[in-house]
C-alpha cells in the first residue's frame, strides 16, 4: 500500500510539473490602438474635445511609452495551488524580453497614428491554460524602444513615459493657452481579458488594447505641479480591450 501511494504521488507530481511547460504552437498576438471613448474618431494629428467644465482642449502632439505587457493566468483552485506548491519540480518564467508570458520590448505610441490603426506589439508563446488579465506597464523609453520620434521632431522620448502638447481654451472663451506635459513616471494597469484560453484545440488568439485619448485630460488640473503624473495615471486607466485585429 505504501509503495502504491508513493507511486501515485510521484505520478501526480510529474503531471503537475508538466502543466507549466511550453507547448509548441501556442501563441497570442497583441496590438495597440488609439480611439475616443465617446465616439469621435480622429484621422491622426491634432485631436480636440470639450470637457465637462466647458474647456476646449486640443492635443497637437502626444506620445506614450508602453514598456511591457504580461499575461496573468486565472486564479487556480486552492487544492490545485497546494499540490503545485508541494511539487519538487517548478516552472519559472523570466520577466524579460522573450519570456513566454511577457512582451518586454517598449513601444512609443504617437497620436499621429489614426484612430483604429493598430500598432503590432508582437507575439507571446505562453503555455496552454486560461488567462484572465493582462498587466500593462507604462514606463520611460530606452534607446531600444520601437517608434521613437525622429531627432528633428522636437520630441525627446528617451527616458520619458509621456509627452503631451496642446492648447486650452477656457470655458468663457479667449485665446488658446499652450501647455506641455512630460513625465518619466511609471504607471501599471491590469486589464480583464475576455475569455482567453489556449489549448491544443485552440492554440492561437489575438488581442488588441485601446487607449481612449479623449479621457486623458478630462478632469486633470493642467496648472497643477503634478499634472503630467496625473495624466499618465489617466492614460493607464483608459486602457480597454478592442475588437480590432492586430
Amino acid at each position: 500500500m505504501i509503495r502504491s501511494s508513493r507511486l501515485g504521488w510521484l505520478l501526480l507530481v510529474w503531471g503537475l510539473s508538466a502543466c507549466g511547460e511550453r507547448v509548441d504552437g501556442m501563441r497570442v498576438t497583441l496590438g495597440l490602438e488609439h480611439r475616443a471613448a465617446h465616439g469621435v474618431q480622429a484621422a491622426g494629428g491634432e485631436r480636440s474635445f470639450t470637457r465637462a467644465d466647458g474647456q476646449t482642449l486640443t492635443l497637437t502632439r502626444g506620445y506614450v511609452t508602453l514598456g511591457s505587457v504580461e499575461l496573468k493566468p486565472c486564479d487556480e483552485a486552492l487544492g490545485w495551488r497546494l499540490l503545485k506548491a508541494l511539487s519538487p519540480i517548478g516552472t519559472a518564467h523570466a520577466h524579460s524580453v522573450g519570456s513566454p508570458l511577457k512582451l518586454g520590448t517598449p513601444f512609443v505610441s504617437g497620436l499621429e497614428r489614426p484612430d483604429g490603426n493598430v500598432l503590432p506589439l508582437g507575439t507571446l508563446r505562453p503555455p496552454p491554460g486560461r488567462y484572465c488579465r493582462a498587466r500593462l506597464t507604462f514606463e520611460p523609453a530606452d534607446a531600444d524602444a520601437e517608434g521613437l520620434p525622429g531627432a528633428d521632431s522636437g520630441v525627446d522620448m528617451l527616458d520619458h513615459t509621456l509627452w503631451l502638447e496642446g492648447t486650452r481654451v477656457p470655458a468663457g472663451g479667449g485665446a488658446p493657452q499652450p501647455f506641455r506635459l512630460v513625465t518619466s513616471n511609471i504607471a501599471t494597469v491590469d486589464v480583464v481579458l475576455d475569455g482567453l484560453t489556449l489549448s491544443e484545440d485552440e492554440p492561437a488568439a489575438e488581442r488588441t488594447f485601446a487607449l481612449a485619448w479623449d479621457t486623458w485630460l478630462a478632469t486633470v488640473d493642467l496648472e497643477s505641479s503634478g499634472a503630467a503624473a496625473s495624466v499618465l495615471d489617466t492614460v493607464a486607466r483608459s486602457v480597454a480591450m478592442s475588437s480590432a485585429t492586430p
